[in-house]
C-alpha cells in the first residue's frame, strides 16, 4: 500500500510540474506542491531584480523542502544579485548536495553557476555549450548562456544567443535588459537604449529597467538623464538598492559631494547586507578623497576592510588605505599596506600601480618599472584589459617624473582608451609641465564639463594662472579650490600652498 501511494504521489508531482512549467520551461524537483508554488513566486521577483522579495520566497520553499535544489540555486543567484557572495557560495553548495535526485537539465544550471560564482566563466560556458542543444527553447539557460558570453567579452555570441531568445520569447523582460548591456558593452549605445526602452515598456511598473537606463545615460556621460531615471527607479522602489548606489555614484562624478554622501547614507539607513555597506564606504572614502579629506577617508575605508570577506575585496580595501597613506605622504606605511594587499591576493594588479607611484616619489624608477612590469605580467596572464588604463598611466607617471613629457603624454593617451576621465587631470597636468598651458587648459575644460566642483582641477587652473602672471584670476581659483575643500585636514600641501597664496 505505501509503495502504491508513493507512485500516486509521483505521478501527481509530474502532472502538477507540467501544470505550472508549460511545454518549454524547465520541470522542477520538489517533494512539496506548496514549496513549488511559492518557489515560482520567487522566479518571478528575481526576474525583476526585486532581490530580498525573491530571497524571502526562496527561504520559505526551502522551510517546505528543505531538499529542494532548484530553491537552493535561485536563492544563490538571488543573494549574488543582491550583493552578498558569501551566503551564494553557501546556497549553491546546497543545492549541489540536493541535485544528484534532480533533472539533467536542473545539474546544467546549478553546476555552472557554481563555476560562475568562482569566476570560472570558461568552465560554466563548456557545460552550457555542451547542453544547449538539447534545451534549446529553455528560456534561462539561453539567458545565462547570453549573459555568460558577455561577460567574458563574446558580445557577437551574446547578440546572437539573446537575439534567439527574444524571438522565440518576445515578452520575456530580462533578455531585453541584457541584451541592452551587450550593446552598451560593445559601444553602440543607440542600440542599448533601444533595449532598454522596450525592456521598460515591458514592466513600467518596475524599478530595474528605469535603473538599466540610467546606466546607459551614464555610460554616455549624460548624467542628468542618468540622475532622472535612477530618481524613477527609486520612486517606484525607494528601497531599489542598486539605484541608491548608482544615484550615489553618479553625484560623486559630476562633484556633488553633498548629494553624494546623503544617498549613500540613506542606502546604509536601510540596513542593507554586509558586501553593500562594504560597496557604499568604499565609494564614500573617494567622497572623502575628492574633498581633501583623507583622515575620514581612512575611517571609511577601514569600515569596507571591516565588512570585506572576500580575498579580492579585502586586498582591494588594503591596498586603498595604503594608497590613503601615499597621499599623506607616509610612504613607509603605504609599501607596508600594498605587501600586505598583495599577501592576501598575490595577483592584486592595483597594489603594483599604488607600489610604483610611491617608488616614483622616492625617485627609484627602476623600481617603478618593476611594479609596471609586474602590471603587464598580470594582464597578460589574465587579459584584465581594465586595467591597462592603470598600467598605461604608470608608465606615464615614470615618464613624467622624470621630465620626459612628450612619452608620458603618449602613455597617458594610451590610458585614455580605456578610461577618458580618470586620465583628463594626469593629461593635464602633463601639459602643465611640459609649459604647455593651452593644452593643459583645454582639458581641465574637459574635467569641468560634467565637473565643476573638481578641486584639484581648480588648484592646476590657478598654478597656469600664476605661470601667466594672471593673478586675480589665479587667487579666484585657489578661492574656488579651498572652498569645495573647505573641510580638508589642514596639513594637505595644496591647501596650505592656495592659503599663502590668496
Amino acid at each position: 500500500m505505501k509503495v502504491q501511494i508513493n507512485i500516486l504521489l509521483g505521478i501527481f508531482l509530474v502532472l502538477l510540474l507540467f501544470t505550472f512549467c508549460g511545454q518549454d520551461q524547465l520541470q522542477i524537483t520538489t517533494s512539496s506542491p506548496e514549496a513549488l508554488q511559492i518557489y515560482f513566486d520567487g522566479v518571478e521577483l528575481a526576474e525583476k531584480f526585486l532581490d530580498n522579495e525573491a530571497i524571502e520566497k526562496f527561504s520559505a520553499a526551502i522551510e517546505l523542502d528543505t531538499t529542494f535544489a532548484m530553491a537552493h540555486y535561485y536563492l544563490s543567484r538571488s543573494y549574488e544579485s543582491a550583493g552578498n557572495l558569501t551566503l551564494a557560495k553557501q546556497s549553491i553548495e546546497k543545492a549541489k548536495l540536493y541535485s544528484g535526485t534532480t533533472t539533467p537539465l536542473e545539474w546544467v544550471y546549478i553546476n555552472a553557476w557554481e563555476k560562475l560564482l568562482n569566476n570560472d566563466l570558461a568552465g560554466a560556458m563548456k557545460i552550457y555549450q555542451e547542453t544547449i542543444k538539447d534545451y534549446s527553447n529553455d528560456k534561462h539557460i539561453m539567458f545565462v548562456m547570453g549573459k555568460t558570453h558577455r561577460l567574458m567579452k563574446n558580445y557577437q555570441e551574446s547578440e546572437k544567443v539573446l537575439g534567439r531568445l527574444i524571438k522565440k520569447h518576445p515578452h520575456y523582460a530580462p533578455a531585453f535588459n541584457q541584451l541592452g548591456y551587450t550593446y552598451k558593452e560593445m559601444g553602440d549605445f543607440d542600440k542599448a537604449i533601444e533595449y532598454f526602452k522596450k525592456y521598460a515598456n515591458l514592466e513600467p511598473d518596475q524599478p530595474n529597467p528605469f535603473d538599466s537606463l540610467g546606466d546607459m545615460f551614464r555610460a554616455r556621460g549624460d548624467y542628468n538623464n542618468a540622475i532622472d531615471n535612477y530618481k524613477k527607479a527609486l520612486s517606484v522602489k525607494p528601497d531599489f538598492y542598486t539605484s541608491l548606489r548608482n544615484l550615489g555614484s553618479t553625484y560623486l562624478t559630476i562633484g556633488e559631494y553633498e548629494k553624494s554622501k546623503t544617498t549613500y547614507k540613506k542606502l546604509l539607513s536601510l540596513k542593507p547586507g554586509r558586501e553593500w555597506q562594504r560597496d557604499v564606504y568604499t565609494d564614500m572614502a573617494q567622497i572623502y578623497l575628492a574633498t581633501g579629506q583623507f583622515n575620514e577617508a581612512l575611517k571609511s575605508i577601514n569600515q569596507s576592510i571591516m565588512l570585506s570577506k572576500s580575498n579580492f575585496r579585502k586586498s582591494y580595501g588594503i591596498a586603498t588605505k595604503g594608497y590613503i597613506y601615499f597621499l599623506k605622504n607616509n610612504y613607509n606605511e603605504a609599501l607596508r599596506l600594498f605587501s600586505a594587499s598583495l599577501t592576501v591576493l598575490p595577483e592584486a594588479i592595483w597594489a603594483h600601480e599604488w607600489k610604483g607611484c610611491v617608488f616614483i616619489k622616492q625617485k627609484k624608477y627602476d623600481l617603478a618599472l618593476s611594479e609596471a612590469q609586474e602590471m603587464k605580467l598580470l594582464l597578460e596572464r589574465y587579459g584584465q584589459t581594465a586595467y591597462m588604463s592603470n598600467y598605461n598611466a604608470l608608465l606615464g607617471k615614470i615618464a613624467m617624473e622624470q621630465e620626459l613629457y612628450d612619452e608620458a603624454i603618449m602613455y597617458i593617451k594610451d590610458a585614455m582608451k580605456y578610461d577618458y576621465q580618470s586620465n583628463l587631470y594626469p593629461m593635464a597636468y602633463a601639459y602643465f609641465k611640459k609649459g604647455n598651458f593651452e593644452n593643459a587648459v583645454y582639458y581641465i575644460n574637459k574635467i569641468f564639463s560634467f565637473n565643476r566642483n573638481n578641486g584639484l582641477a581648480h588648484f592646476l587652473l590657478a598654478q597656469i594662472y600664476e605661470k601667466q602672471n594672471k593673478q586675480k584670476l589665479a587667487s579666484a581659483e585657489y578661492s574656488t579650490f579651498l572652498k569645495i575643500w573647505k573641510n580638508a585636514d589642514d596639513d594637505i600641501r595644496e591647501v596650505q600652498e592656495a592659503k599663502a597664496r590668496i
